[in-house]
């Protein structure tokens, strides 16, 4: 059990305005890089309770001293024991929570008709972050969002869920469970406080593709990205997709092989 007394309440806001309901109190995972630290500061600016949460300290503390009023927590979403501690302290600091954004991601490529297969380590961390550490801190934070008069949860797929990158097959794979996991949450919580949110977006220039030389071809300028976001969600919508993200939805309905083939016409023959 973590020392509840060792957060302080954070009761400030960045600014003396009065947020929208589902901006109350934030928490961000992934939150310290690409779109998760995009989306903190987004919030942040408009007087929300951000808390944001990470696996490095050193880059969270340096975020929320970049940004007063942030609340950093560590918290590595592929470990229970340390989503169950960063919980608790959340709890201890803040009265419940209105949006959770499940952010924090991996995307590896991985070839598995190379002689050198990749690493069940490999396979099994990539499908830690991205799904079961989703769904783990999903359940985890439910009572804390049900604690608000409304909350939300907002998971980040991709639109890769729905026409893969061959490229990055256990990325693609997770991110299609995402989807699905969405899908059955907002059936299952229909009659409750908390909406589900599905985030699609498209390829967006981030350090999630720090693997490659530079940026994936047509990749969204994450501003870009963050403005199309920040509307969907206030708009209220259940499904956010956004530029190739909404492409590869209906693209995966009425041309799939298509669209498969020019998601994928890069990439080199086995």
């Amino acid at each position: 059990m973590a020392d509840r007394g060792r957060i302080p309440r954070l009761i400030g806001r960045s600014r003396n305005q009065h947020p929208r309901p589902f901006d109350d109190v934030v928490l961000i995972t992934g939150a310290t890089s690409g779109i998760g630290a995009g989306l903190a500061t987004r919030f942040h600016a408009r007087g929300a309770q951000v808390v944001i949460t990470g696996r490095d300290r050193t880059r969270l503390s340096a975020m929320a001293a970049e940004h007063p009023g942030m609340m950093p927590v560590v918290m590595d979403v592929a470990d229970p024991e340390s989503v169950r501690r960063a919980m608790n302290d959340i709890e201890s600091a803040q009265p419940h929570v209105t949006t959770l954004i499940n952010n924090a991601g991996v995307q590896r490529p991985l070839d598995f008709s190379a002689k050198e297969l990749p690493a069940i380590t490999d396979i099994a961390a990539e499908i830690a972050t991205n799904f079961t550490g989703l769904v783990d801190v999903t359940s985890t934070a439910l009572p804390l969002l049900r604690r608000a008069p409304r909350a939300r949860v907002v998971h980040v797929g991709s639109g890769l869920g729905f026409v893969p990158l061959t490229a990055a097959p256990v990325y693609s794979a997770t991110k299609a469970a995402v989807h699905s996991f969405a899908v059955s949450l907002r059936h299952q919580l229909r009659y409750s406080n908390i909406q589900v949110v599905e985030l699609i977006p498209p390829v967006v220039d981030t350090p999630l593709h720090r693997s490659m030389q530079a940026a994936p071809p047509m990749a969204m300028p994450l501003d870009k990205f963050l403005d199309s976001v920040m509307a969907g969600l206030d708009s209220g919508g259940d499904e956010i997709a956004i530029g190739l993200g909404r492409v590869s939805i209906i693209g995966s309905r009425l041309a799939p092989s298509i669209l498969l083939r020019l998601i994928n016409r890069d990439s080199p023959p086995p």
